[in-house]
């Protein structure tokens, strides 16, 4: 009997000492900055798919109940539906709402009145927060901090991959910075309104957006204007992704122009955090030049 409990003992010992925090993040950009800090010695989850339209998307039981056992959820906390509510009944773990990190950069003026409402713009901050490359060292560094209390025997580990990352985010932002000032151009114009972080990060002038609002179809005069500012300042391309663009709109906008369509991935797809934020960065100078 006592050869059984010592075994016992040792083997919940062995279990705890390999138990990995488990970190779960709403989107996937978030959830890239948590595995670029915690590496293998966290456990990192994100909710909604990084195809799917973040305003729209329907959480499953499984989503919920990853929220729920999560020992930390991290969400932007405006943009994701519904996210409020199911937060208030977990009772693990603690749930961090991301705009309320102290020193983020955050828009709350949005360029375009036509694609907000007046009661809606300016009460809550923009939600892509993640795209501007500042935010996601802030965001990093947050992490650090709770990953001290969850797990402080792998704090040098964590705080080793967080100088790593920190320095990466550096690189990015200097190779960006660099690039785009030598754009003669720097006029953008994209189907859903994604990139005022990343446009004013990295010194361009957003335009317009072709979507008024979240799922609201543009007015056939705001087509005839966006054709116009085409036309006037010279566009190249309208940038679109797969989580907000309807070809419809943009099929009428090409017949009229000599524009074209080009994706970007807002949300890393299928890169890390760092892969995302040049791919874009290529992808925009590449279509402005």
């Amino acid at each position: 009997m006592r050869f059984i409990l010592i075994i016992f003992s040792v083997l919940s010992i062995f279990l705890v000492s390999f138990s990995r925090p488990v970190i779960v993040s709403s989107i996937k950009p978030i959830s890239d900055i948590v595995k670029a800090v915690g590496g293998d010695k966290v456990e990192a989850h994100y909710v909604i798919p990084p195809q799917a339209s973040v305003h729209f998307y329907e959480y499953k039981i499984s989503d919920i109940k990853l929220i729920y056992e999560a020992d930390l959820f991290l969400y932007i906390g405006v943009g994701e539906p519904n996210l409020e509510k199911i937060t208030r009944t977990k009772a693990k773990g603690e749930v961090i709402k991301l705009i309320n990190l102290k020193d983020l950069n955050l828009i709350y003026k949005f360029e375009f009145e036509h694609n907000h409402s007046n009661e809606e713009n300016h009460k809550n901050p923009h939600p892509a927060i993640w795209l501007d490359p500042i935010n996601a060292k802030i965001i990093a560094k947050h992490i650090l901090s709770k990953l001290r209390d969850l797990d402080p025997e792998n704090m040098y580990y964590y705080q080793t991959n967080f100088e790593k990352f920190s320095k990466e985010v550096d690189t990015v932002l200097k190779y960006g910075t660099n690039k785009f000032s030598t754009l003669r151009n720097r006029y953008f114009i994209s189907y859903h309104y994604t990139w005022p972080y990343f446009t004013k990060r990295f010194g361009l002038i957003y335009l317009d957006v072709i979507e008024l609002g979240h799922g609201r179809e543009p007015t056939a005069k705001h087509i005839l204007n966006i054709i116009k500012q085409i036309n006037r300042f010279k566009i190249k391309a309208i940038f679109a992704s797969v989580q907000f663009y309807n070809k419809k709109y943009t099929d009428l906008i090409i017949r009229s122009t000599n524009v074209k369509v080009v994706l970007l991935d807002p949300f890393g797809i299928d890169k890390t955090y760092i892969q995302m934020i040049k791919y874009n960065i290529d992808k925009i100078y590449d279509n402005l030049e």
